[in-house]
């Protein structure tokens, strides 16, 4: 299966809602004022967001002697516009000029999958890299063993502290160790839930402080990892952590099993922070290299 199969089987429940729905509202043979309607109604119950919803009616309002009965032509004018909302949020992950070790702090609410992307990183990763896997989410020893598992599945070297021990001293421990010993990387769990979001973000603050104390800021970057099922939420998620720490880049998970899968298209416009994998299935290497184009046509069922 090519690239864009596999977005588009990744994306079919997104797919399906969005094109079935927009098929049942062109009655007429031309577009109209009702036609208009209903797909914005349909755009935004699709959790797009009423900013670029607007702005994709907008285009349509100007193609208006669409035959409607080619419904495919305004499948590719709504994939060309998402398109180029996207394309500002396609950045790579991977660059040759980082410095090393390079750390990786992951970030997210609980359940919205940062172990196991962490894990699926560790497989991208593993060769040709020294690895170090920091266990700092020390408040429930089943997530550090989930991410034990992921590190002894793999064979990379993994560094925990105590149970309740102080995340920010295992993460500084850990970046110590990766200095000492010339890692290549080292990828930093962190909690995602304390008693409240105060606590949770004062924590992150406090991680992301002491590896910047433990070496130059440029070393580090943070991930977001965000739930795809839970879409439009996930913008107030990017707003809290962005506001408290420097957020890299955003990785968006489980979109295989949703039907919102079009809430990214809001949040590249109104964040605009890198988007870098999304992830469209439960095996290994179901995480996958966000592409704009890729991304914007398989949601609208359009092949490349």
């Amino acid at each position: 299966m090519n690239i864009v199969q596999t977005f588009k089987q990744g994306l079919q429940k997104s797919s399906t809602y969005l094109t079935t729905h927009i098929i049942n509202s062109l009655k007429s043979s031309k577009i109209n004022d009702e036609t208009i309607n209903e797909i914005e109604s349909i755009l935004i119950s699709a959790d797009i967001g009423l900013e670029v919803t607007n702005q994709l009616v907008n285009k349509i309002k100007h193609s208006r002697n669409i035959q409607v009965k080619d419904n495919t032509l305004i499948f590719e004018l709504l994939a060309s516009e998402i398109t180029t909302i996207l394309k500002e949020s396609e950045k790579p992950f991977f660059s040759q000029k980082q410095l090393k070790p390079h750390i990786l702090m992951f970030v997210g609410v609980n359940g919205s999958g940062k172990t196991t992307t962490i894990g699926k990183l560790i497989y991208k990763l593993k060769d040709n890299h020294k690895i170090l896997v920091a266990a700092c989410d020390t408040f429930r020893a089943a997530a550090v063993d989930q991410l034990k598992e992921w590190s002894n599945k793999y064979n990379v070297d993994f560094f925990e502290g105590l149970l309740n021990q102080d995340p920010a001293s295992v993460a500084f421990a850990a970046c110590e160790k990766a200095k000492n010993e010339k890692y290549d990387y080292v990828l930093v769990d962190t909690a995602g839930r304390l008693s409240n979001n105060t606590n949770l973000i004062n924590q992150l603050i406090k991680i992301q402080s002491v590896i910047q104390k433990s070496m130059d800021a440029h070393h580090l970057n943070n991930f977001l990892v965000l739930d795809g099922t839970n879409g439009s939420n996930m913008t107030s998620q990017v707003k809290i952590f962005s506001e408290a720490i420097n957020v890299s880049g955003l990785i968006i998970t489980k979109l295989d099993g949703t039907a919102k899968g079009g809430a990214i298209i809001s949040i590249a416009k109104k964040y605009q922070i890198p988007i870098h994998f999304i992830g469209l299935g439960e095996k290994e290497d179901d995480l996958h290299i966000f592409s704009a184009k890729n991304f914007s046509y398989s949601l609208l069922n359009l092949d490349l």
